[in-house]
């Protein structure tokens, strides 16, 4: 779990800024888990398989889907971030702020997170071995290479695809980061390396 807490910092950089007043004036209805506290939260937390838990993991993660939907340019709002992310975020958030409720956070990282969407469609690959392996937009990992490039740890084309060099460059980067070094572009390494 530790390899994730730099996703503590969405919230800091971008994701806990008031939205804008466009986004404040929208009414709409929010059911069942949006509307209970950051506090309730926190207490489904210490039972990861507790009803109220899942319900509300399940609110945000089907929120942040839907808000593919409807954001402008957007294929995917959360390329590379999944439960556990989500889970760390709000726990990180919530512990300071017990009285908000699931639906103005939730609301507050689809803010956040447009600057690391991907826009259009692009193909999910699997990467990896038998052990460490993940999905990840060929997009992604184009950005990646770019990223991998300017830190001198790669220097192959960018052309989306999982080789040995980009495995080799995963690797040292997630060195130079304290993070498992598995070579595999996972949630946190995706995190550290690609957040601006």
């Amino acid at each position: 779990m530790n390899k994730l807490l730099p996703v503590f910092a969405c919230f800091a950089v971008f994701g806990m800024s008031p939205a804008i007043a466009q986004e404040e004036t929208q009414q709409f209805a929010v059911e069942g888990a949006g509307m209970l506290t950051c506090e309730r939260f926190i207490a489904a937390r210490s039972d990861s398989a507790s009803l109220d838990y899942q319900r509300m993991i399940g609110f945000v993660e089907g929120y942040l889907t839907a808000a593919n939907l409807y954001e402008p340019n957007t294929f995917d709002l959360t390329p590379w971030h999944n439960a556990v992310a989500f889970d760390m975020i709000l726990e990180h958030h919530c512990v300071q702020h017990p009285a908000d409720r699931l639906v103005s956070v939730t609301q507050r990282l689809v803010v956040g997170f447009r600057p690391l969407r991907v826009a259009q469609f692009s193909p999910l690959l699997e990467v990896g071995d038998g052990q460490n392996r993940a999905f990840v937009y060929e997009t992604i990992l184009r950005r990646a290479q770019a990223a991998l490039q300017i830190r001198g740890l790669y220097s192959g084309p960018e052309d989306g695809q999982f080789t040995a060099a980009l495995r080799q460059a995963f690797v040292a980067f997630q060195s130079e980061k304290g993070l498992s070094q598995t070579g595999v572009p996972d949630p946190a390494t995706l995190w550290n390396l690609l957040n601006p």
